[in-house]
């Protein structure tokens, strides 16, 4: 071997800790309460989409990036590619959307219609200069494929706000666009060539500065111009649509159909509350084709769920199918829990002294009165620090003819002959 290949002395005298407790960039551990928080929140997610009559399914984590580049015109630039022994080239899935439109149009080919499937999982997204992120997106989701019109529409943006309230998010806002409508608009107002495909950059970026500032120098007459520079800004309720219609007839019938929609959202009194229009969530010109909508909360800085109509992939798998969803983002909803509820109360479970070798029969009394038990040998005197690092309700040890018991969550402190049926009481 050439020097080039000589090992480095210094290498070998490292720390290992150095280099083994590392993460990629992006990547993240979640530690039992906040684990134990998004299970949670995904467990009732599910149990909403069930009442919806959304069955959960399953997709492999990888897909063949041809699948993904054929269902987003290109592909995104933010996955991550590998290959399998065959040398074809594979990424993680960047969304679920894409992986569930395959699974329909694949497997579920003969389906009559309509299709309503769900699913939890993780997203993958490689990292970006500039833009830091997590690598790994947990999501939950819903697909209905088979069903266009205001009242699939309306559907999930109903779905979305149950779905929200139910795992306890307090005080937030839903915005309901629609690429159609701006489609439509430009269209009324003859814009098109590189002015339409600037705008179209814009919306993807959010870039509303950049937008006004092409909407401003288009050939239009003064009212047009200003109407196309706002339609990012117009935010509120239906009335936005008057608006429209006004200075570009040629647009009403897009804004009938929002407005159809928003008058069958209405007839939930809670999603009425939380649901406005908004005409800056724009989203994937490319990829969207009429609704689109995002959810946030004052304690999140990312969407805690998004999604919208996306008519026209599935003719990209060989059958044009209509379809609309939209996914939770699990781990800034679960950050928006965690803030807004800061005073956490602990979990029921029992630190019990000698549950290990001298209180067996007392633990296994509790766990079969479905009470969540940590063990620790007689004597041990970590119990106190075990409860409060941990996060659980109670500590408890022998005392004498029963058991000492310290209720972290009251304070109070009592003594106890069978403690499988106080615990049980208080809970």
């Amino acid at each position: 071997c050439g020097p080039s290949a000589r090992i480095s002395t210094d290498s070998m005298t490292e720390p290992v800790s150095a280099v083994s407790t590392s993460l990629p960039t992006g990547a993240r551990d979640v530690l039992a309460t906040e684990a134990a928080r998004l299970r949670g929140v995904e467990d009732t997610l599910r149990g909403v989409f069930r009442r919806y009559g959304y069955r959960e399914v399953r997709t492999p984590v990888m897909e063949f990036a041809e699948t993904i580049d054929r269902a987003q015109e290109g592909g995104p630039d933010d996955v991550f590619r590998l290959f399998d022994e065959a040398g074809r080239v594979l990424v993680l899935r960047p969304d679920l959307t894409i992986p569930m439109a395959r699974l329909v149009a694949t497997r579920m080919a003969d389906h009559p219609g309509p299709v309503r499937i769900s699913y939890t999982g993780a997203a993958f997204r490689a990292p970006q200069a500039g833009r830091p992120r997590a690598v790994e997106q947990g999501q939950a989701g819903v697909e209905l494929v088979g069903m266009n019109g205001p009242g699939a529409d309306a559907e999930m943006i109903v779905l979305m706000s149950e779905a929200l309230a139910e795992v306890g998010l307090t005080g937030f806002r839903i915005g309901v666009g629609d690429v159609r409508l701006t489609r439509e608009v430009l269209d009324a107002l003859g814009v098109t060539g590189p002015p339409r495909a600037a705008l179209g950059d814009a919306a993807s970026a959010r870039n509303f500065v950049a937008w006004q500032h092409i909407a401003r120098n288009l050939p239009l007459a003064d009212v047009e111009r200003e109407l196309i520079a706002c339609l990012p800004t117009l935010r509120g309720g239906v009335e936005c649509l008057d608006r429209i219609a006004r200075v570009a007839p040629a647009a009403s019938d897009a804004c009938a159909y929002v407005r159809e929609v928003f008058e069958l959202v209405h007839a939930n009194p809670a999603a009425r509350e939380a649901v406005l229009l908004d005409l800056g969530v724009l989203r994937d010109w490319g990829y969207y084709s009429g609704l689109v909508v995002e959810a946030y909360s004052g304690q999140a800085s990312t969407p805690v769920a998004f999604g919208g109509r996306y008519d026209g992939v599935f003719g990209r798998f060989g059958r044009p199918r209509s379809a609309v969803g939209f996914a939770v983002a699990l781990n800034p909803l679960s950050r928006a829990l965690a803030s807004s509820n800061a005073e956490t109360a602990p979990a029921v479970g029992v630190v019990l002294v000698g549950g290990l070798d001298k209180e067996l029969a007392t633990a296994a009394a509790l766990r079969r009165a479905g009470i969540v038990v940590i063990a620790l040998p007689d004597g041990d005197d970590r119990a106190d620090a075990v409860a409060e690092a941990d996060g659980w309700r109670f500590v408890s040890s022998r005392h004498k003819d029963g058991f000492a018991v310290r209720d972290r969550a009251s304070g109070e402190q009592f003594v106890c002959a069978r403690l499988e049926e106080e615990i049980a009481s208080r809970v």
